[in-house]
């Protein structure tokens, strides 16, 4: 009986690791439509994934629609200034619970040459990947 019970937890076990059921936050970055400056900002993603921190690296360079209601008209806006970028290579951490390393291609970015650009997208990989074990990760950007 100890034997089919112990068989059970570890065929439990085993699955528990497969993938991991996210309902988190990811940071991007934003163009304020008047100012041109960019900020970060905050939004809710929720899915399941095979790495702990892979939906924050899923969503970095994708779309994130928002309703924009200005004067009187109702359309969906992509809010996310990193979709003209691409994740071309990233490293797990050793203890594979971020990524130590993150090669992201700018080159179709049309403010790739501002400084104020790169510093938001070096606070965003902070914020979305930076844990105790891993405090800085590393970003190459690719023009």
């Amino acid at each position: 009986m100890k034997k089919i019970i112990l068989g059970m937890f570890l065929t439990l076990s085993s699955n528990a690791f497969a993938t991991v059921d996210s309902n988190t936050n990811v940071f991007f970055p934003v163009k304020h439509i008047q100012s041109g400056e960019y900020f970060v900002q905050v939004a809710p993603i929720i899915g399941c994934y095979g790495l702990p921190r892979g939906p924050q690296l899923s969503q970095l360079t994708k779309s994130y629609m928002v309703n924009n209601l200005g004067c009187g008209t109702v359309t969906s806006e992509n809010i996310n200034a990193l979709t003209c970028a691409k994740v071309l290579d990233f490293v797990e951490a050793d203890d594979y619970s971020t990524f130590k390393k993150i090669t992201l291609d700018i080159s179709k970015c049309e403010d790739k040459n501002k400084h104020d650009f790169f510093h938001v997208i070096k606070k965003v990989i902070r914020l979305n990947f930076a844990t105790k074990t891993v405090p800085h990760p590393k970003l190459i950007l690719l023009k």
